[in-house]
């Protein structure tokens, strides 16, 4: 091709701070950076407002649709609220794909890309989408969604390996990319001080109401040891007030997101992934990365495919009592958390590193991306 691959990225926002936002500005950076055209694209971001770094050279794309801050109180007004934002959603993220002419779209989230799709499959053969939650973590109606549309793709990228087979049923073009982390360590830190550390947002699927009951029963073990809870979302304050109830709100600290995640991670002593479902979390592999063993429910899908019994403790799912044996047990031990720390940063450089995931990532859109341009320029 006589001029860079046309890359453009999508999610419905960019100004939270999340998995899939740090996901895409992070990938973003790294085509860019590869000589590659990149824009993201949201409802209604403009750059000043994108909570991750990106490059000048990625460019930014903004509808001028707005999102609801607020849910809904009846169920019919839930379900009409849910109707209405899709349809903004797709419609808004439909006219960014045409107005910009890209080879190539990577689609961020099951709803989002079931919502463009419905609005722009003439263009699905230069499509890429990426669910980054499990197979059945939606509805079904966006299950079924998803069976009618995804065929149509280009292709389909599945987190983990256990969700790729259902991924394949639909759509044969299904590969399997793990996240990574960005963070990297070469030891574990190592604190002195007893902090279990959970990062998310306070939203149902993260769990961190089960993570309170289960706090309850290490405070009264251990109460030296301290929660500190870095995330904001619309639960914040029915978990602060679940804290209360439970008496446990004078061991755990509230924090908003940082941009220095790195060193809340360092100040650690052990990382809690207390979620009800996942994709591929990427907390967890921070954890791991940075050298901090961890304690995680084996919720579907993702920390089954990231702990092994060497560098954390996968815990039944839903059962907060063996939730909190656990984070006593590593809270316990020096000399166990620093053989997990070790043995946890040894797993994410041979399994989860930044360099293959960047590497697969490239390669699949520059293959769907060339494809399509090649067949715009046989057609005209």
């Amino acid at each position: 091709m006589s001029r860079p691959l046309r890359v453009l990225l999508l999610c419905d926002r960019l100004d939270i701070a999340g998995g899939v936002e740090r996901f895409v500005c992070t990938l973003a950076n790294h085509l860019a950076g590869e000589g590659l055209d990149v824009a993201v694209g949201s409802v209604a971001t403009p750059r000043a407002a994108v909570r991750y770094p990106l490059g000048s050279a990625v460019r930014v794309l903004a509808g001028n649709d707005a999102l609801p801050q607020h849910e809904a109180h009846s169920r019919l007004g839930r379900a009409w609220q849910l109707l209405r934002t899709q349809w903004r959603i797709g419609r808004t993220l439909s006219r960014l794909i045409r107005n910009d002419r890209p080879d190539v779209v990577l689609l961020n989230g099951l709803t989002t890309a079931c919502s463009v799709l419905l609005f722009s499959g003439r263009f699905a053969s230069r499509i890429v989408c990426c669910d980054h939650n499990h197979f059945a973590a939606r509805s079904r109606l966006w299950q079924r969604l998803r069976a009618w549309l995804y065929p149509r793709v280009a292709a389909v990228v599945s987190l983990t390996q256990a969700d790729a087979p259902r991924f394949r049923a639909i759509n044969p073009r299904t590969e399997v990319i793990y996240n990574c982390s960005a963070l990297q360590a070469d030891s574990p830190a190592a604190p002195a001080q007893p902090i279990v550390l959970a990062v998310g947002r306070h939203v149902v699927q993260k769990g961190f109401d089960l993570l309170l009951r289960a706090w309850a029963e290490v405070a009264r073990q251990m109460p030296e040891a301290r929660l500190r809870i870095v995330g904001d979302g619309p639960l914040r304050s029915e978990h602060e007030a679940l804290a209360v109830h439970l008496g446990v709100v004078g061991s755990i600290e509230w924090q908003a997101p940082t941009p220095q995640i790195e060193q809340r991670y360092r100040e650690a002593a052990v990382f809690v992934l207390p979620s009800r479902y996942e994709g591929m979390p990427l907390a967890l592999l921070e954890a791991q990365a940075l050298g901090v063993p961890a304690v995680a429910f084996d919720c579907p899908t993702g920390p089954s495919e990231i702990l092994t019994a060497e560098t954390g403790r996968l815990i039944p799912a839903g059962d907060t009592s063996a939730l909190a044996a656990g984070l006593v047990e590593l809270l316990s031990s020096v000399s166990l958390r620093a053989d997990m720390g070790r043995a946890a940063i040894a797993r994410s450089r041979a399994v989860f590193s930044p360099q293959e995931h960047e590497r697969r990532w490239t390669a699949l859109l520059r293959e769907v991306g060339v494809k399509q341009a090649y067949s715009q320029a046989v057609a005209t």
